[in-house]
Order: C-alpha cells, then structure tokens, then sequence
C-alpha cells in the first residue's frame, strides 16, 4: 500500500483552491524555500497517527489556516457593516481538508481499510482530514458580536475602514475535526485501525545529539527504548538490585554515610516520623529510570555523542529511526502501514555521504531486493541538495513551484515519450546530470551553453548588462559540456520552467554544421518557453570580432599579454588599428579555459568599453521577457 495522491486544501500555504500530487511508494520533492515541501508530509500526519518521532496534534492553531483565506474571511466580515440585517449565509467559514488515496493493499492491508474504498473496483482506499466549525457553534451571534467591534473601533476613529479586518478575531477556537474513510463524513475511521497506518517524520531542524540520548521522556532514543519492553530488561533490573545491595553492604560507603548524618543532625531538624537518614544508590529498578541513564557511542575509537560531529551524529539520528522502522513486524505493533518522511537528509554531511545516503534511501522500502518493494513503507524526502538529486531516480524526483501566486508540480520526467527517442533522453540523463548541471531543477530561468568557457564569461556578461546577477533573477547558468542540448532541451519544453535560453555555435564546415538550425527549428513551437540563438563561429571568435577595435581591443591585448607575453610584443605593433580575429584565435585556440579565465580577471578590474555579441545580449533580453515588450511596441 501507498499513498497514490494527496490533497491538501487551506492548511498553511496551500489554499483555498484544492492543491492535488501524486506520490510514489519513494518520493523525492524539491523547491525553493517556503513553497510547502515540509506542510505537505506536516498535512500527513493530521489524519495518519504519529509514534516515536512525532507528537503533532490534530487540532489546529490558527496559524495552519492559510493566511490569505484567513484575511478574505474577515475581509467577508467587514462587508456586513453597511448590513441593516446581519445575514449569516453570506459567511463562508474556512475549512481545512487533506485527502490521502491508498491504493496496491495487500491482502492484511485490505482488512484494515475495507470501509473506505471510494469506488467501485474497491481497489482504492479514501482517508480525509476535515476541520470545521463545531456543528453547536453559534455563528449568527459570533457574527454579530465581531461586527458590532468593528463599528465601534470605526466610529471611535481608531481603526480606518481598510484596515478594521485587522481586528476580527478568527473562530479557531470553535473548530472540531473529524477522519472519515470513503466520500462520507459520517463514516468516522475506527481509532484502532487507523492506528495502524503511522507517520514518522525526521524534520529538518532535527537535533541528533540532544535526541540520542534518553535523559528525558520525550527524547528520541527514550521513546525507541521504552517502547513495547515488556519483559526486556528484567536481567538488568535484577543485576542493578544485586548491586545495589553490595552498595548497602560496602565498609567505606558505610563510614561516609554515618559521617555525613550526624553533620545533617547538626545542620537540620528531625522528627521521629523524618529521621535524618540518607543511603547510596546506583540506580533505581525501574526500567524507565534505567533507560534514561543509556546514550549511544559510535565508531571504531567509541566517543559520547557530545564529541561526536554533527554529520556523524545526524547519519545515526537517521540510522537509528529507520533500523527501528524496519524491525517493526511483529504482532505487538500490529502494523498494517507506515509513511517515513525525511527532511532535509544533507544536514551537516559531506557531499560523498549525501550521494551515499540517497542512494541508499531509496532501498529502505525494499526486502533487500531492488525489485520486490515493501507494501507496509512509504518514503518522501525532501531537499536543497544537488548530490541528494542526482543520486534518486529521476522518475521519482518531483518539484515543487509557484506560478501565478499558485503552488504547483512537476514531475521531471513527466512528458517524455514512451518511444525509443524518449526513452533515449531519459537513458542520457540518468546518466550524465551531475550534482553541477542538476542545480537546474533549483531555478526556472535557464542558460544552456556548450563548454567552460561560456560558464565562466556569460554571466559575468549579464551583470555588466543588467547591474544584477543571474542568481538574482532566480536563473542558472548550465554547461552542457558538448552539444547534447536535445536532451535538457526535453525536460524543459515538458516541465516548469519560464524561459530557456540556448547559446550554441554554428559549426559551420563541420559535420554538424546543420545541427544548430535544426535544433531551432525543432523548438520554435515552444517559442515561448525556448529560444536558441547561433553565433556565427566560435564563442571565443565573436568575443574577438566584437572587440577587435578601440577600447575592446585594449582589453583583449592585455588578455593576451597575460597569456603569451612574448608573442604580445610581436602582435603589438601589426594589431595597432584593429586585431586580426584569426590570429588571435589561433593563439588561443588551445588554451580557451585560460583565456576566459583571464578575461574575466580583467573584466573584474575594468569591463568599460566591452561589447557584448549580439546573439548573447539577445538571449538575455529573452530570459528577462524584454523580447516581447519589444513585439508589443
């Protein structure tokens, strides 16, 4: 069983339009930040029950209202003020509802969740999260109560009319929720089964080192341990009574003990109900007491927890929740499903342990055999990390984003075709995106170029051009390393992203000296999305071409200079009109790295008098939407 679609609607920033995603048995989500990747496992665990790493309740504080929906509401409120009669059924009071589709129930699975299927195959289970206003609250009168305020802070001139709903009180203290299986809210889920369907969430601000080590009730390692013990630790317990009186029976203990009495006498009353008497003890026998002194050492030199780093700490952290996970199959659990959400795995770990830990998430809901998946476990992870994102499955790899105020989804191979030239793209993806070129799924703003040297130079180019960064148009640049922009190309043209903008050389006399025109005509009908623009030569050529003259081509001398200083003084004195494009590119034909290495360094120090190639500043203007206020003129 898994939790095939999730729907959440007003709970946080998800709001009064009902927002739906599809969910895999292991799912990864990524976005920006406060785009709703935590609400979404949060929202989970308002109808599934929590164990050992969750004490949420179902009741909600008013903050889980989305605030928008929160101020339309009152917003409704102030209306009533011109109203002579106050009429209740104009007011829509918020309600918060998340919906989870169960689907691929086994056999024990179909017990628990036989009275909520939602349809006729009976082969899909519904479970919905409903908080409401309680069915006696008194609406009319709450109403009226609120807009009388409001005409009195108006009329006594504190408040201006926009701002008076500002001070209507939101009822949240009148909700009530209810979980109810199938399309009908009177059929309220049994407690018991739905204790069997469990979330457990390791949050993103976790803190391992406090949470492994069971000093307290509510730490982590306590709960794991004082869960289900029954009988575990009686061979302890009578080991520490056995200890305890050879405590009693020590001479040197005995001897401090009579000392430090007759100083108490001194220093205290007695009375004969309250003698003054103390005694040593190791511990006491019962089992929480004993479970609250243990703490976890780890590695080949054992240190405590406390002088562990935080990376090895946060890896145990995770350890030791999903190894308890796991072991739960036994019949005092009584378990019939489990959803385990990880936020943030990266914290505080090395990028070769992220690439290692993700890759092995993916099989902690697999009986050690990648292709049979456990029906009783379901994973969603979230991250930032672009080690995590390229060592999941890319069919497993969702984003989240917003467009037009709106929160949506997008699957990263959602789109390809079933054929061979779909199935090609997504062979050569898996293949070749790496933790550098992935950083695309982080922006919605894209530069594709071909090699290192327009990674380093285009957006340094943009900043002299716009006096901004392209991070600070939430854009990226990617190095494609080649000429496979087809494949990129495919995720774009199907996905989430606003603009793409493609610079590629022309290749003329070369085999592929068609490629490039082809690769525009193929994408012209994503115009709006994808804009590919072909230089006439070589990258490093227009740079040369485009600066070959006055203060253009001062700069590229000391380029030059800097790259072959002996060679300078000979170009020196034939280059004093303008430089010999040819020329100069054969020089540095094959250190292409380095001369954009050193025109950067140069541009840095002084980019006046730089001219940018017409086909990059056309690029430019197509990621930044100027294009179309140029059509429009």
């Amino acid at each position: 069983m898994y939790i095939s679609k999730l729907s959440v609607k007003n709970y946080r920033n998800f709001g009064e339009t009902k927002f739906s995603i599809p969910l895999k048995p292991f799912t990864a989500i990524i976005g920006e930040n406060n785009i709703g990747k935590s609400n979404l496992i949060d929202c989970i665990g308002l109808v599934l029950s929590q164990d050992i790493t969750m004490f949420k309740k179902r009741f909600l504080d008013i903050d889980d209202i989305n605030s928008i929906t929160k101020e339309n509401f009152k917003k409704s409120i102030v209306k009533l003020i011109e109203d002579e009669i106050i009429d209740e059924s104009k007011i829509k009071f918020p309600d918060v509802r998340v919906e989870l589709i169960l689907e691929d129930l086994d056999e024990d699975q179909l017990a628990v969740v036989g009275d909520w299927f939602f349809e006729t195959t009976l082969t899909k289970a519904k479970l919905t999260y409903w908080s409401k206003p309680r069915g006696g609250f008194k609406r009319q009168e709450w109403i009226e109560r609120q807009v009388s305020n409001l005409k009195e802070l108006e009329s006594a001139g504190k408040v201006k009319r926009e701002d008076l709903y500002k001070h209507v009180e939101f009822p949240i203290d009148q909700y009530e929720y209810v979980i109810y299986g199938g399309n009908n809210p009177t059929n309220k889920c049994d407690p018991y089964f739905l204790k069997m369907l469990k979330l457990e969430v390791l949050d993103a601000l976790r803190d391992a080192k406090k949470e492994l080590v069971a000093n307290g009730e509510y730490k982590l390692l306590y709960r794991i341990l004082n869960k289900n013990y029954e009988n575990d630790f009686i061979e302890i317990q009578t080991i520490l009574g056995e200890l305890n009186q050879k405590l009693s029976e020590n001479k040197k203990l005995e001897s401090i003990k009579k000392e430090l009495t007759t100083y108490l006498d001194k220093v205290s009353l007695s009375n004969p109900s309250e003698l003054n008497s103390i005694d040593f003890n190791f511990s006491s026998p019962e089992v929480n007491e004993i479970l609250k002194k243990l703490s976890i050492v780890y590695g080949e030199n054992p240190v405590s927890i406390e002088r562990n780093g935080l990376g090895k700490n946060n890896l145990l952290f995770i350890s030791l929740v999903l190894s308890h996970l796991a072991s739960q199959t036994d019949d005092k659990t009584k378990l019939a499903f489990r959803v385990i959400g990880i936020e943030e795995p990266e914290a505080h770990l090395h990028p070769h342990l992220q690439t290692h830990l993700a890759k092995n998430l993916s099989k902690v809901n697999n009986s050690g055999n990648e292709k049979v998946v456990k029906k009783d476990t379901q994973i969603i992870v979230t991250s930032h990390s672009t080690n995590i994102t390229t060592s999941i499955d890319l069919n497993n790899l969702v984003i989240l984003y917003k467009d037009k105020g709106k929160i949506n989804y997008h699957y990263i191979l959602d789109g390809f075709s079933d054929k061979k030239e779909g199935q090609d793209h997504i062979k050569y993806l898996k293949k070749y995106l790496d933790a550098t070129n992935s950083s695309m799924f982080y922006a919605r703003r894209l530069l594709l170029v071909e090699g290192i040297s327009e990674q380093i130079l285009v957006p340094l180019f943009f900043e002299i051009q716009y006096k901004q960064t392209l991070e600070s148009i939430g854009a990226n640049i990617i190095n494609v390393n080649g000429v496979a922009f087809k494949h990129f190309l495919e995720i774009i043209k199907n996905g989430y992203f606003i603009k793409c903008g493609v610079l590629t050389d022309k290749d003329e006399g070369k085999k592929t000296e068609k490629r490039a025109e082809k690769l525009k005509e193929h994408y012209k009908v994503n115009n709006n999305v994808i804009a590919v623009e072909i230089n006439e030569d070589t990258f490093e050529k227009e740079l040369i071409k485009f600066n070959n003259k006055d203060k253009g081509k001062e700069l590229l001398l000391r380029v030059f200079k800097q790259l072959h200083p002996i060679k300078y003084k000979e170009v020196e004195k034939k280059w004093t009109e303008q430089i010999d494009v040819g020329s100069y590119f054969e020089n540095i034909e094959n250190d292409k790295s380095d001369f954009a290495f050193a025109l950067h360094e140069e541009l840095l120090k002084d980019n006046e008098g730089i001219t940018i190639p017409d086909y990059i500043v056309a690029i430019f203007k197509f990621i930044m939407g100027e294009e179309n206020e140029e059509k429009t003129k």
